[in-house]
């Protein structure tokens, strides 16, 4: 999708390809579905990977690996056999035969939007999506690209001052507000809004680009808006 703006000279173009896209782990750590149970083990503890893309020759995704599925293949300390006969059984065990194939994993493309995903990730109970083009591994989106989008989302990179603020859930509302932070040269970094009501009202947390924060709250709550809670914020 592209978007432009101008007609003559500095005409600016801004081409959106969806966050998914901006936002995986592309050229993530893969292994062969003919591997041995021993390194996809080494990959996923000694390399410090969480899930193990398993590609074929032309990198089309046939399944994925995660701990779990190095847990339940593993035999119990039950077992009857021999250290040297357990470690040829395993030697013997290739991927294929214990990871989650990818009949049964639920894949996006680089186009899904992020909140779309995050939302198939809870819905599931996943913490990982491979992504998919022309049925090509792209990359993979895990549960820690989701938390390091919502830090980003929030404006937990930049220090300010964060205001949460009751509001008639009724279109314009939000116009006050804005004039007020207009007023005091103030930017907002990020504003979120839940879907849920608390007495009738709309809550927004809104962070500001300041922590001079005290006279846009007098002005706030002088044009009728209920500020709830403030907390400043410094990234460390």
């Amino acid at each position: 999708m592209n978007f432009e703006t101008g007609e003559e000279g500095g005409m600016m173009k801004f081409q959106y390809k969806g966050f998914i896209r901006e936002k995986i782990r592309r050229n993530p750590v893969t292994i062969s579905p003919d591997a041995s149970f021993f390194k996809a083990k080494d990959y996923l503890h000694v390399k410090g990977a969480r899930h193990l893309p398993v590609v074929d020759n032309n990198d089309r995704l046939v399944g994925i690996v995660t701990d779990r599925d190095i847990r339940e293949a593993a035999p119990s300390d039950a077992t009857l056999l021999s250290v040297h006969e357990l470690s040829d059984l395993l030697r013997n065990l290739k991927v294929s035969s214990f990871m989650t194939p990818k009949e049964k994993l639920i894949t996006i493309s680089p186009e899904t939007l992020i909140e779309e995903a995050v939302k198939l990730m809870h819905d599931h109970k996943i913490g990982c999506l491979p992504v998919l083009e022309a049925g090509k591994l792209y990359g993979i989106f895990t549960e820690t690209d989701a938390l390091d989008h919502f830090v980003d989302v929030f404006g937990f990179k930049e220090k300010g001052t964060r205001l949460t603020i009751a509001l008639e859930d009724k279109p314009g509302t939000m116009v006050g507000v804005f004039e007020i932070f207009k007023k005091h040269n103030v930017s907002v970094t990020s504003m979120v809004s839940p879907s849920f009501m608390v007495e009738g009202k709309r809550v927004a947390a809104l962070r500001i680009k300041t922590e001079e924060y005290e006279p846009i709250v007098k002005d706030l709550e002088k044009a009728g808006y209920a500020v709830l809670s403030i907390g400043k914020w410094s990234p460390t």
